[in-house]
């Protein structure tokens, strides 16, 4: 019945959101809705494995007025299985300040954290095997 669940996160600038998007986790843009002028109402951003749909702040509470805020406040998280956690570690540190540095969970995870231009936290995760 059900085939997926993707996350449409509220955003100040959809364009922003692309780019950090597709430099952090190297997605790409599959379909978006242009405002009048150069910026974007919404994205659908994807690759293989991973898909996150961004939608201006405005633009998402017209749709749901419901959502309408003054200020986006983050109320999810964005949790990311990764391989080859150590190179992506040193790759993202070197360029975005980390939110949550490196750390084991007591369910096995070795876990750090970043935030988004908009204030939502991606923690990437890695399992140890066996």
């Amino acid at each position: 019945m059900f085939k997926n669940i993707t996350t449409n996160l509220m955003v100040e600038n959809v364009t922003t959101s692309v780019e950090f998007y597709q430099k952090m986790l190297e997605l790409e843009v599959l379909a978006s809705v242009p405002e009048e002028g150069p910026t974007l109402q919404f994205a659908i951003l994807s690759n293989e494995t991973l898909t996150l749909m961004v939608q201006e702040k405005n633009n998402l509470a017209e749709e749901y007025p419901i959502l309408a805020t003054e200020k986006i406040q983050p109320s999810i998280s964005l949790y990311i299985t990764v391989t080859d956690f150590d190179t992506l570690y040193q790759q993202i540190e070197e360029i975005y300040p980390i939110y949550t540095k490196v750390h084991r969970t007591f369910y096995g995870a070795k876990e750090f954290a970043i935030e988004d231009p908009d204030g939502y936290v991606l923690t990437f995760a890695e399992y140890q095997e066996g």
